[in-house]
């Protein structure tokens, strides 16, 4: 590369920060930059984006011809929060993702700048030929604020309060919607420095933001070629929008801004003056008009008869420049200049690759991008927000809602890299089909962390709760699930968790109902079960059987431990109920399992991992309902015992539908959903049936206290589930049509996010809820401890050839 060089701090504009929030260019026009949150579009309608889209259009419209408004978008390899090394699954499990998930997303920041012009320079200029002389001498008497040095300190002071007040005006206006957040000195040069070197490095933190800022924010060596621009040592390609679309709706640019690729875009939006832009429409309207018909029609006044030929393409310009006279007169809409740039670094064979999406992206929209050559530094240098407007070669001509359409307003969810709740990272991180980071708050950013998983066979919800589980033993919970399918039964045995089967076939297992803690909550739960195993065994209950129960048990508790048994009970209870519950105690079909005083040891043993499976027991409704009801009080006091007041609980309810049609069962786990937040206890329910939720009268309380839902691919959603779940057209279209076991729809009171969970092939062997492949499992973290194990099986390898290669 041969040519001339110079000083990169020549061509920046900045020269330094004169209070915390606003920067001075060398021309004399201040800057502000702002973090701006884009609207996430998942499970907004057309209306929604359109509303948005008008907010920032009225506000650009408000704008003052000296102001300019400078979005900068980037796209850079995502950052993890650093985790401290664990050496068990949890931090395996961590690890693996992390490494997976670094080359394979991109964060997307979003930054809008406020460039002002106060006519500083102007000013210098009429102060006379010795104003600077005393101001020199003062300032240096003084050695005080030298960037203040070119400028009067009275005019710079006034300029700065005129523009915060305009920036402060036009934030309001749209901070509701996209909310902003003003930056300080500090990290405004962090955004200016990466925007300068094309991301590369980054500033450093404790740099003087005043004076000669411009020197500091001089990075990289930025040299041209003809189809490439070299910044430090990484190729850069430079894309300008040259002709604008002729039509467009809100969040045009979705696809470019959702590109893959380390990206920087910037558009610039300079109002004209009402009258500026008049003039301007005027004449392309008396152009267009007197191009409709050739010289020789008009010669001979033939123009506008069947003789004269007419130029449609003129008669359409010539329309739409009045319709832009009318918007601009009587819409308020203001017209001026975008210019918008693409800086994409790569390799050559990448540039060649991505500059297509790029194309194809503008050819949609029926606009044209061109790929810079010779005149790419001065693009390059161009884009820089604060930069005079004669120097940005790329301007377009369009209106203020040109602008607001084609503006990064938009963009994929984010979530919440920290759960405030416990203090402590996010459970996890999905993707989006932006190709960006998703942190997986199971909380939502709020202190309710129940959640309803729904999906149809086959769309990976066995695997998808595995993953969830998994990763939140980085919270060292308690994990208590209720299954039904054998669905937990590897992953247990995996992790070395409790596994009870629980079926009135398998050996019996000694429950104690009056083993419980003697409180009112257990006397109310004992009278409430008494009354059902009644109802099961056919008594009609009359109205004082409530009283009389409740009466026996009270009495059974005045006894000694060794005589409070079932058997007990029903002796002292009226011997017409005696038939009833005959089966319950003594030698009766169940009586094993719950005739049984309290001894030292607790019935059940649950493990910080523990699973329930009753699975052989659906076959025995009355034995199940019996059960069950017992192991959901016994559950609950593990859970609301005060020794794990502060540990997290997650309960864990499978195959959810088949406890859902018991309104005695959906009354507890309802329940359960409102009082488990003082508890530090989360419920999660999966099921495959939407319509045993939408037709189970009662179900609707227990979704009003489950703020989180996650829909997996259902091509058959119903209808009738839209109003239950409150899923507006957009929302029911996308659940249909999610991918089967990659992409999730995440539903929340306030947000909405179609997520994608792709795993890498070690840490597929976590997860996998196979039984075949957790028997392989099994067999080979055996022999090669777990970390070995999934490497080799991820590798192909089965425990007779991996023992072969070591």
């Amino acid at each position: 590369m041969t040519g001339e060089a110079g000083a990169l701090a020549h061509e920046l504009p900045y020269w330094g920060w004169v209070d915390e929030r606003t920067c001075l260019t060398r021309a004399g026009e201040l800057l502000t930059v702002g973090a701006l949150t884009p609207v996430v579009t998942d499970g907004r309608t057309a209306d929604d984006l359109d509303a948005v889209t008008g907010r920032w259009q009225r506000m650009l419209s408000g704008l003052p011809p000296e102001m300019r408004v400078s979005w900068i978008v980037e796209r850079r390899p995502a950052a993890f929060d650093e985790r401290p090394p664990v050496s068990d699954i949890a931090g395996l499990a961590q690890r693996k993702r992390q490494a997976f998930l670094e080359g394979r997303v991109q964060d997307l920041d979003v930054h809008v700048v406020w460039s002002f012009d106060p006519g500083l320079r102007r000013t210098a200029g009429t102060r006379g030929g010795g104003w600077w002389r005393t101001y020199l001498a003062e300032w240096l008497r003084r050695r005080r604020a030298p960037h203040e040095s070119v400028y009067l300190a009275g005019d710079l002071a006034r300029a700065v309060k005129a523009e915060a007040a305009l920036v402060a005006a036009s934030a309001a206006r749209v901070v509701d919607v996209t909310p902003v957040e003003i930056l300080t000195a500090e990290k405004a040069a962090a955004v200016l420095y990466r925007l300068v070197n094309g991301g590369l490095n980054g500033w450093v933190p404790g740099m003087r933001t005043d004076a000669g800022v411009n020197w500091r924010l001089a990075g990289e060596d930025v040299a041209a070629e003809r189809h490439v621009l070299h910044v430090g040592r990484e190729q850069v390609g430079l894309w300008s929008c040259v002709a604008p679309p002729a039509t467009v709706t809100a969040n045009a640019l979705d696809e470019l801004y959702a590109l893959s690729v380390p990206m920087t875009a910037v558009v610039e939006w300079r109002p004209w003056s009402r009258e500026a832009a008049r003039r301007k429409l005027r004449s392309a309207q008396r152009h267009y008009f007197s191009k409709r018909y050739s010289m020789a029609a008009h010669m001979q006044e033939k123009e506008g008869t069947t003789a004269a030929l007419e130029d449609a393409a003129a008669s359409i310009e010539a329309r739409r420049a009045g319709d832009a006279l009318v918007e601009l007169e009587t819409e308020g809409v203001s017209y001026g200049d975008v210019a918008l740039s693409v800086a994409v670094r790569g390799s050559s064979e990448q540039l060649e690759q991505w500059g297509a999406d790029i194309q194809r992206v503008f050819g949609g929209l029926d606009a044209k991008a061109a790929r810079e050559s010779y005149g790419q530094l001065a693009v390059w240098f161009g884009r820089l927000p604060g930069q005079p407007a004669s120097r940005q070669p790329r301007r377009v001509f369009v209106s203020a809602g040109v602008a607001a359409c084609v503006a990064p307003l938009f963009g994929p969810p984010r979530g919440d890299r920290c759960c405030g709740h416990l203090d402590a990272p996010a459970l996890t991180v999905f993707e989006t089909p932006a190709g960006t980071p998703y942190h997986y708050d199971l909380f939502g950013g709020r202190d309710v962390g129940h959640t309803l998983m729904l999906g149809a066979t086959g769309a990976g919800k066995s695997f998808t709760l595995n993953f969830l589980l998994v990763q939140a033993l980085q919270y060292d919970p308690r994990v208590l699930i209720l299954d039904l399918g054998g669905s937990y039964r590897a992953l247990t045995q995996f992790l070395g968790g409790g596994y009870l089967e629980v079926s009135p076939e398998k050996d019996a297992i000694s429950l104690r109902p009056f083993g419980l803690e003697h409180t009112e909550r257990t006397v109310q739960f004992l009278s409430a079960w008494v009354l059902r195993l009644l109802r099961i065994g056919g008594w009609e209950e009359s109205s004082g059987d409530l009283s009389e129960v409740r009466a026996r048990i009270e009495d059974l508790y005045a006894l000694a431990p060794a005589r409070r048994s079932l058997g007990n009970l029903v002796r002292s209870l009226p011997a017409p109920m005696w038939p009833a519950l005959s089966r319950w105690h003594g030698s009766g079909a169940w009586g094993r399992w719950f005739d049984n005083p309290p001894a030292e040891d607790a019935d059940l043993t649950l493990a910080d991992w523990q699973v329930i499976d009753l699975a052989g027991a659906v076959e025995h409704e009355d034995w199940c309902e019996a059960a069950l009801l017992y192991l959901l009080e016994r559950l609950r006091t593990e859970i609301e015992s005060p020794a794990e007041a502060t540990r997290l609980k997650l309960m864990v309810v499978d195959e959810a539908w088949r406890y859902l049609r018991d309104p005695v069962v959906l009354g507890r786990l309802t329940e359960a959903a409102r009082t488990w937040r003082k508890r530090n206890a989360a419920l999660i329910l999966a099921t495959q049936s939407v319509t045993d939720i939408t037709e189970t009268a009662g179900a609707a309380a227990l979704l009003e206290s489950m703020p989180t839902r996650l829909f997996l691919a259902n091509p058959d959603f119903p209808e009738a589930g839209q109003a239950t779940f409150q899923l507006n057209d957009d929302e029911l279209r996308t659940v249909r049509e999610l991918e089967p076991k990659r992409e999730l729809y995440l539903r929340r009171p306030t947000t909405a996010a179609v997520l994608r969970l792709a795993v890498d092939p070690e840490s597929y062997w976590l997860y996998t809820s196979s039984a075949g492949e957790a028997q392989r499992r099994a067999e080979m973290v055996a022999r090669y401890g777990v970390e070995g194990a999934i490497v080799r099986l991820a590798a192909g390898l089965d425990h007779k050839r991996a023992a072969v290669l070591g």
